[in-house]
């Protein structure tokens, strides 16, 4: 029977597709290959690589291995017709060195790569930023998430499929390995470390409450098989801390001087609000989804800053666990 072929796709979509599979690696693409992915004819085929070398010229290369035809991009120093400008390609790089310090060295040097791909398809290669990097990074101590960068590849797959995940925890101070079926939904970057939020299931696959994990104390991270079909609710970003309970609102003074310039520079809460008294104290008022972590970090700076005031009453916690008692203590301690 004669293989039919998908016309619902137009054909920009299909020179989209294409390009996208030339671009998604250097090695050649042969042209049975393609007809397969693109799920269209050879003629087909060629039409759409003529499409995509008049915008890009010699960046397309073809040829031929024996009676079989092949296609593979690579980027020549030369001007493409992408719309993207030079000056656009140095804000992604600025992105991507302000972002050193919390992606795992593969990813860096992956996303090195890629920009520097793209730098080859908009101009000459000396356009694009040079190895002496306008950013440094001063810490008093740091993750190193390259030893965790196939525990992060697998969160992060799993939170695009809604897989449970099999996870072994090692505790703040504890002696042994725990094991959870957990739902992640999240990743979220605190204090200069990498948390997944989501929520422990029961062995039914089931919501049994809401936690979080410091991906550096994870010891594995196993793919269960199994996906959960509850909605977690998104995270709420806007307040201080991770979600560990419903939001709680406190005032808190700063004296005159260097502790109220340095809360007055930075902003602590999206929906902080600043107040300068006339005896040149600052009153900070922002809202909170982790108590414990706020009242640690106003303890932090001593007699300089005081909490004067609770607008809301606390609420009951979504569950009181050592799981969520651990992520508390490890941020104070991080």
């Amino acid at each position: 029977m004669a293989k039919k072929f998908d016309d619902r796709s137009t054909a920009s979509d299909k020179v989209l597709r294409l390009f996208r599979i030339l671009l998604s690696s250097d090695q050649r693409w042969f042209l049975y290959d393609l007809t397969k992915k693109l799920n269209c004819s050879t003629q087909t085929v060629t039409r759409l690589a003529e499409v995509i070398e008049r915008e890009i010229g010699a960046n397309l290369e073809t040829g031929k291995d024996g009676r079989f035809r092949w296609y593979r991009l690579t980027p020549k120093a030369q001007p493409g017709h992408l719309p993207l400008e030079v000056r656009e390609l140095r804000y992604l790089a600025i992105c991507r060195d302000l972002a050193e310090p919390y992606l795992p060295a593969q990813l860096f040097k992956a996303l090195d790569r890629d920009l520097r791909r793209l730098a080859l398809f908009l101009c000459d290669e000396s356009n694009f930023p040079q190895p002496g990097k306008p950013f440094a990074f001063f810490s008093k101590g740091f993750i190193d998430y390259t030893l965790f960068f196939s525990e992060i590849d697998l969160i992060a797959q799993a939170i695009d499929d809604k897989m449970v995940l099999q996870l072994d925890y090692k505790a703040l101070g504890a002696d042994e390995v725990k094991h959870y079926l957990f739902a992640p939904h999240r990743i979220a970057g605190v204090n200069g470390a990498l948390y997944v939020l989501g929520a422990v299931v029961n062995p039914d696959l089931s919501f049994s409450f809401r936690s979080s994990f410091a991906i550096h104390r994870i010891n594995k991270v196993t793919p269960s098989g199994e996906h959960f079909t509850f909605e977690l609710t998104e995270v709420d970003d806007r307040f201080y801390g991770l979600p560990w309970h419903e939001p709680r609102t406190f005032v808190i003074r700063f004296k005159a001087g260097h502790s109220a310039d340095y809360v007055r520079e930075r902003i602590w809460a999206k929906n902080q609000r600043l107040r300068d008294l006339a005896n040149g104290d600052l009153e900070l008022e922002l809202t909170t989804t982790a108590e414990a972590e706020l009242l640690a970090w106003v303890r932090s700076f001593g007699s300089e800053a005081q909490l004067i005031a609770k607008v809301q009453e606390p609420l009951m916690l979504l569950k009181q666990d050592e799981v969520l008692a651990d992520s508390a203590a490890s941020l104070q301690g991080e």
